[in-house]
């Protein structure tokens, strides 16, 4: 059985195509309006992973190299049979879409790496993530200063040592609150 290794973790081969494969047909039918076309495309895409073999530093890395390879190969597809002036109006819109899925993806994976922290935490973080000031979240949860000072530093160690050292620069610098 073939493996994807992503944060020194290996996947089987089924269960990534099982659990991305829906997401990105989708995002191609959007690039495409071609349910079969997007297919193939999709396919190919998984075939190329297949074949390649690649290794991931990290969750995000994945779905970043995923989304950007079905969105390659769907440009690629438009330049082949589509008209220049089409080709330039759909991939001009391209970029969008694609910063909008991966931020989407991205905060998926941040609410689900927060879950895994103790409730305060869980609050201290969210309601910074909201953009509340140290002080507005130790009014809001009636704290001290310090002690959401604490908890937040508490909190990103333990998702840098849980997720990776890059994972809370790369969450917290790639959304914008």
């Amino acid at each position: 059985m073939y493996h994807i290794y992503i944060s020194d973790k290996y996947y089987s081969f089924e269960n990534i195509f099982k659990e991305y494969y829906t997401s990105q047909l989708f995002f191609a039918m959007k690039l495409l309006n071609s349910k079969p076309d997007a297919e193939d495309i999709v396919q190919d895409v998984f075939l190329s992973i297949w074949k390649g073999k690649p290794v991931f530093k990290n969750e995000i890395a994945f779905k970043s190299f995923l989304y950007l390879c079905t969105r390659n190969k769907c440009i690629d597809f438009l330049r082949k049979n589509k008209t220049i002036y089409e080709e330039i109006e759909i991939a001009g819109e391209i970029p969008n879409e694609i910063d909008y899925l991966i931020k989407e993806e991205a905060f998926r994976i941040l609410d689900q790496a927060i879950a895994t922290l103790s409730p305060q935490a869980q609050k201290v973080l969210n309601l910074s993530m909201r953009g509340l000031s140290v002080t507005e979240v130790a009014n809001e949860l009636r704290i001290s200063v310090n002690t959401v000072k604490t908890t937040k530093q508490r909190a990103y160690k333990i998702l840098r040592d849980n997720f990776g050292n890059s994972f809370v620069v790369i969450m917290l610098s790639y959304i914008s609150f």
